[in-house]
């Protein structure tokens, strides 16, 4: 029974979008939150997902808690249903915490402060230096021969990105960085990519890297030059 009034008004709602495209801006944001939670249902299929994920539960219940503790500004790359409740670790200022995505339909999702823009574009709408802290988890790919087409950028595109990111970054400050694949990080580190702009730091509760058994993924941790 439930199920079915969710499909009906999952339906409903994309109907309207579709009908009356900009009426979703028109509605308060924790209403559109509310809605698409809690009667469309949209995050009904990342429950498991956040449940046991290993490292989903270590960027919500390790990292970003020791990260909102411990750095003033901080953006966040890459927004979606699973990521809103990020911002609760920042209740205590709001204005700390920055979202950033390239897609309109994830603002949603975003924080107080968020961007529409590619994550190429942030020097556009924050000045140098402004973060002590960049987090992109699942968001750098590359392209490495063994693995096929599985990156998604190339060489010279990833190594503006690190410029980019150095240039609103105070020096001294932290980017965190989650790879769906070890090997990817590794490659980096050979390819030589990450200097002249950031040093892998081990100024962290996990030195620098952060590995998970059984799992693929892993988080590493640089400093900026």
């Amino acid at each position: 029974m439930i199920s079915g009034l969710k499909g009906l008004f999952s339906r409903l709602a994309y109907w309207v979008n579709d009908v009356f495209p900009n009426a979703k801006s028109l509605v308060p944001k924790p209403l559109h939150r509310f809605v698409l939670l809690r009667i469309v249902g949209m995050n009904d299929q990342y429950e498991r997902m956040l449940r046991e994920n290993p490292e989903r539960l270590f960027l919500q219940n390790e990292a970003l808690p020791w990260v909102s503790a411990s750095y003033k500004q901080v953006l966040f790359v890459g927004t979606a249903v699973y990521t809103y409740q990020y911002e609760k670790l920042f209740a205590d200022d709001p204005d700390r915490y920055t979202t950033i995505d390239r897609n309109p339909s994830t603002k949603v999702w975003g924080s107080k402060h968020h961007i529409v823009a590619p994550i190429e574009q942030i020097s556009q709408h924050r000045p140098p230096g402004f973060f002590d802290c960049i987090v992109l988890s699942g968001v750098l790919a590359y392209r490495i021969p063994e693995h096929g087409d599985y990156g998604l950028v190339e060489q010279d595109d990833l190594r503006a990105l690190l410029k980019v990111l150095h240039g609103v970054m105070r020096p001294g400050g932290l980017l965190l960085v989650g790879w769906n694949l070890r090997d990817m990080a590794q490659s980096l580190s050979q390819l030589g990519l990450l200097e002249p702009y950031f040093v892998p730091t081990d100024k962290t509760p996990w030195g620098v890297r952060k590995e998970f058994p059984g799992d693929p993924h892993a988080f590493e941790f640089y400093e900026r030059r």
